[in-house]
């Protein structure tokens, strides 16, 4: 990637830059003093050492407007663009053109994290006093954390349960710190996480309750190549994958075609 020789400062002004040059088509010096608070000669080092990079007829300067502006043959100096990056130019409008809904935050209590973290890294059971959504009273257990796994919302933690003998995923915000972690004891026989070291790849297509012109733009907002679209996750986690992707709405806008389960081999387990 460009820039990478210059000091942070710098390259993350000249990375806007190349934002802007992607998204507006045109910058100034101005744009760069505005954002950084630079003085006029350090926006013009910036811009010259952006010039050195670009390709040859890439900018075009207009004396009119006092702006360079990005010639159809501009090409990206920062890797690909994302839509994160145009939220973040529609935040620093001074107007009011961009929102988002509401974060309803999930409480991450670190009276509560901190002990399975350590516990996962000392391989230590913790008894715990944890609130289901299926036992209508919190049940005492013990578990041994193994791994921790994020569906995009909260994080979870994947652990051994002795009493069901069997992993399951457990949400810290329904383990009670003032009743749990009393007691420790070595995590002892815990067998292999096989949910956790199997590949889940799902085949996915537009739902067939939807008509061909709703189908082609489905296959272009989840970027398919083909008449299938291949997701693969794993399998300990497939559950929040069809979740997430929304494949358990109403009226869904993907069907499962199918799911094939895949071992890892022990390379991979042992990379994973």
């Amino acid at each position: 990637m460009a820039f990478e020789d210059l000091k942070y400062p710098q390259r993350t002004r000249l990375e806007y830059l190349d934002r802007l040059f992607f998204w507006d088509g045109a910058a100034t010096r101005a744009s760069l003093i505005k954002q950084f608070g630079i003085s006029n000669a350090q926006a013009a080092l910036d811009f010259r050492a952006y010039l050195a990079e670009a390709a040859e007829d890439a900018l075009q300067y207009d004396a009119s407007s006092r702006q360079y502006h990005a010639h159809k043959s501009f090409k990206r100096l920062t890797g690909k663009a994302s839509s994160i990056e145009l939220q973040q130019l529609l935040i620093s409008e001074p107007s009011s053109s961009f929102d988002r809904l509401p974060d309803l935050q999930r409480t991450q209590d670190m009276r509560v994290l901190r002990p399975l973290y350590r516990a996962f890294r000392t391989k230590e059971a913790v008894r715990i006093v944890y609130q289901s959504m299926r036992d209508p009273e919190p049940m005492t257990r013990w578990i041994a954390p193994m791994r921790f796994a994020s569906d995009g919302v909260r994080l979870h933690v994947r652990a051994w349960c002795y009493e069901r003998e069997a992993f399951r995923d457990f949400h810290p915000a329904r383990i009670d710190p003032d009743h749990s972690f009393k007691e420790t004891r070595p995590a002892d026989t815990v067998p292999r996480d096989d949910g956790w070291f199997t590949w889940a790849v799902m085949h996915l297509k537009p739902h067939s309750r939807l008509t061909e012109a709703q189908q082609r733009v489905v296959r272009i907002e989840f970027g398919f190549a083909g008449d299938v679209l291949e997701a693969r996750t794993r399998k300990a986690l497939e559950f929040y994958t069809e979740r997430r992707w929304g494949l358990e709405q109403k009226e869904p806008r993907l069907e499962r075609v199918s799911v094939s389960y895949i071992p890892m081999s022990e390379e991979e387990i042992d990379a994973n």
